[in-house]
């Protein structure tokens, strides 16, 4: 079988749909000897996938190719799709309407239906209006999450049979626990940071992401508490990030508020496992990459009820209403004062280990073949 994988939604390598084609084509790449692919790259892209199965192969294009507008026209215009038994399409944003062949999509979210100003004005135009259409295309959907899949028959009317719930997974090589002493050492090495603190791993975007609501909650812990305690972030600007960057700077415990930047995969580990509270008040997530990274690496973690947040907590994490900063304060402050006992910390370890990317990687196998 001839797969194409068309990578052109990567952004630099700095999202979770980017963690998402990397690692599962990594993996891919150890379970399939059989079938032949075709990786579709920018060429300014072409460093951040590896290759190391010789079934595997690279077709590059230009950079120029990987502008929005353009790639969106691309994919439905000049995309050899003739030349594969199937194709995948790891985000739905670029399935061909006009289709030549069977296509695979995964769908990660469908945030900006539930979630006002997700994006500009035409970018929710778009995802609004044209994305259905261009779903109800797919032969075959990956969902990431059963919450993405419900949404998929709610408000796209893809139909069910079509839909496979394949969880992501994480680098359990990459994501494991650090003697904090040792993580702590090595982050005010690297990142100067040297007080406790919280974390807060996703990149910086107005609304969605939460981060102001986040900041109200840390005043409020850091006014009620003798505490040293610091609140991190750790994510690239992205839209809206100066909204979240001038209400830090007006905070009256702005000392405290420490913006990293993205933080380079190495470094993800280190604050996971340095860190007193990972905390995600995402207002809308379709899987939530750090919520998993966090419990491997032995951290505690309370994240927002809402979307598949709710669906991986299920009865092991503390969850809060991401609309209260109320909410989101009284779960740091009984995270901090009544600790992760050893057994939290094993339960969230062995939980995290339940998502890998070899089964990722086999699911989506499944489905490569099916829909051939």
């Amino acid at each position: 079988m001839k797969i194409g994988f068309s990578t052109f939604t990567m952004q630099g390598g700095k999202s979770g749909v980017a963690t998402y084609i990397r690692e599962l084509l990594r993996v891919l790449q150890l379970e399939d000897c059989e079938n032949q692919y075709d990786l579709l790259m920018a060429r300014d892209e072409e460093n951040l996938i590896g290759l190391t199965n010789p079934n595997f192969g690279k077709t590059l294009y230009p950079p120029f190719i990987n502008r929005p507008l353009v790639n969106l026209a691309w994919h439905n215009l000049r995309l050899p799709q003739k030349k594969y038994d199937v194709l995948h399409i790891p985000s739905y944003r670029r399935i061909p309407l006009v289709k030549h062949t069977r296509v695979v999509a995964t769908v990660h979210d469908l945030a900006a239906f539930s979630v006002e100003a997700k994006y500009g004005r035409a970018r929710m135009v778009f995802n609004r209006q044209i994305v259905p259409s261009m779903i109800r295309r797919a032969d075959h959907v990956i969902a990431v999450s059963h919450h993405t899949k419900k949404d998929l028959v709610r408000r796209i009317g893809y139909p069910e049979e079509q839909i496979s719930v394949v969880y992501s997974g994480i680098n359990h090589e990459l994501f494991r626990p650090i003697p904090k002493d040792e993580a702590r050492r090595k982050l005010a090495q690297l990142h100067g940071l040297e007080k406790p603190f919280f974390i807060y791993v996703s990149r910086l975007e107005y609304p969605a992401k939460n981060h102001i609501r986040l900041i109200e909650a840390f005043e409020r812990f850091k006014l009620e508490n003798d505490s040293a305690h610091q609140l991190v972030f750790a994510g690239a600007n992205w839209h809206g990030a100066d909204r979240i960057r001038a209400r830090a700077a007006e905070s009256p415990v702005k000392g405290d508020i420490v913006f990293l930047g993205f933080a380079p995969v190495q470094s993800l580990p280190l604050l996971y496992s340095g860190c007193d509270l990972m905390v995600y008040p995402s207002l809308f997530e379709g899987f939530g990459f750090p919520i998993i990274e966090a419990l491997a690496c032995g951290a505690p973690v309370a994240c927002s009820n809402t979307s598949s947040m709710k669906e991986l907590a299920a009865d092991l994490l503390p969850t809060f209403d991401p609309a209260s900063s109320d909410e989101i304060f009284q779960q740091m402050e009984e995270v901090i004062s009544k600790g992760w006992n050893a057994e939290m910390r094993a339960r969230g370890m062995e939980y995290a280990h339940m998502f890998n990317w070899r089964n990722t990687a086999q699911h989506v196998l499944g489905v490569y073949r099916s829909v051939r």
